[in-house]
């Protein structure tokens, strides 16, 4: 009887976490296969959100008010706010973020700047108004998988107790069960991967249609809003990150030196929609300057 209860115990968190997995898979494989449309109205923040997340779409706001005279970047990646832009109301949203970054001094380094303004309110509305419109998984949803994988392997350990227990003790006559279960366990935390995209299949395809028109002559490009959007300067950068501007005071400022610890300067898998839940929380988006799904240029603290 002891040994039955001992299973039964590990028996109903076990299964429990197997469903749980499954569950949130197909959750998430439901919302990526999503039939959704791209508005062709979409704003510069929201199309970088979309392509590279929170940070993305700061780096993108900075890129335009640099072009603008709004900012200025030093040859170091320190970036100051010149007094016009620092005037109420000279800005808002995700423009007004990146000024107030900048603090009372008006300059700050262009990696610890967009970590700071990706964290703000306007950054945050704008990938609520995207998820709002499910081109955006939850970030609640993408963490849960990894919790639910976690778990399994937490229950796969649970379960060997008892099987240890029995043939320790020199009564064997269910230690198989135990191994069943957490082999059940393990198998489903090994099968069932965590889903690499954050945003839809449909999505996906848009932006990788926006990316080509690039390529194509102009007589042969799309004639709607977004796609005259993708093939400027701003656009390219909010697609692809600062590595598709071919202005030199960028191409300089993405130093090890310019970033801090863990944020890659022209590497990254943001652009196509893959990476970690990390990539896309408001604090934590790495992508700020890559594009394509992999290489970098290194990281430094600041």
């Amino acid at each position: 009887m002891l040994y039955e209860g001992l299973y039964l115990a590990v028996l109903v968190p076990t299964v429990g976490a197997i469903g749980y997995r499954i569950v949130v898979a197909v959750r998430i494989a439901v919302m990526l296969r999503a039939e959704v449309t791209v508005r062709e109205d979409l704003s510069v923040e929201e199309l970088a959100y979309l392509a590279g997340g929170p940070r993305r779409t700061v780096a993108t706001v900075l890129f335009r008010m640099v072009g603008q005279g709004r900012l200025v970047v030093a040859e170091d990646g320190t970036v100051t706010v010149p007094e016009g832009s620092y005037a109420a109301g000279a800005a808002t949203g995700v423009e007004r973020a990146l000024i107030e970054a900048a603090g009372i001094s008006r300059s700050e380094r262009v990696g610890k700047l967009v970590a700071q303004a990706a964290a703000s309110r306007a950054v945050r509305s704008v990938g609520d108004r995207l998820r709002a419109e499910g081109l955006l998984i939850h970030p609640a949803l993408w963490r849960r998988q990894y919790r639910a994988r976690r778990l399994l392997w937490w229950s796969a350990a649970l379960a060997l107790v008892p099987a240890v227990w029995e043939l320790t003790a020199g009564t064997a006559d269910r230690w198989w069960a135990g191994v069943a279960l957490a082999a059940g366990a393990a198998l489903t935390a090994t099968l069932v991967k965590p889903a690499q995209a954050q945003v839809p299949y449909p999505v996906r395809s848009a932006l990788g249609s926006l990316r080509g028109e690039r390529e194509r002559p102009a007589r042969w490009r799309r004639a709607d809003a977004l796609a005259a959007l993708a093939v400027t300067p701003v656009g390219a950068v909010a697609l692809d990150g600062l590595s598709a501007t071919r202005e030199p005071e960028f191409r300089e400022l993405v130093t090890p030196e310019t970033w801090r610890a863990g944020d890659p300067a022209f590497g990254g898998a943001s652009a196509t929609g893959f990476g970690t839940f990390g990539d896309w929380s408001a604090g934590g988006y790495a992508g700020a300057c890559g594009g394509g799904d992999g290489g970098g240029c290194g990281s430094a603290g600041e």
